[in-house]
């Protein structure tokens, strides 16, 4: 996997199909769902709840020193 950090604000950085990385390294993907929105945890593949809008997302899951990862993940 390759990976590229860039440091954006939230609305830049949370859009389906970007993966997150946060302080503590854990890397997060952004996906949608029949019910709306989520998050993956790339690390363990937990699934987190499922949100309205982005903007819930957002508001809900958005913390400072996360950042936007340039990865190409393959799926087996």
């Amino acid at each position: 996997m390759k990976i590229n950090f860039r440091h954006d604000d939230f609305k830049a950085i949370y859009k389906v199909g970007n993966v997150i990385k946060d302080r503590d390294g854990f890397i997060y993907l952004i996906v949608k769902e029949e019910l709306g929105y989520t998050v993956v945890d790339l690390s363990n593949d937990a699934i987190y709840e499922d949100y309205d809008t982005m903007q819930d997302l957002i508001d809900d899951f958005a913390q400072e020193g996360q950042s936007l990862v340039n990865a190409e993940l393959t799926i087996l």
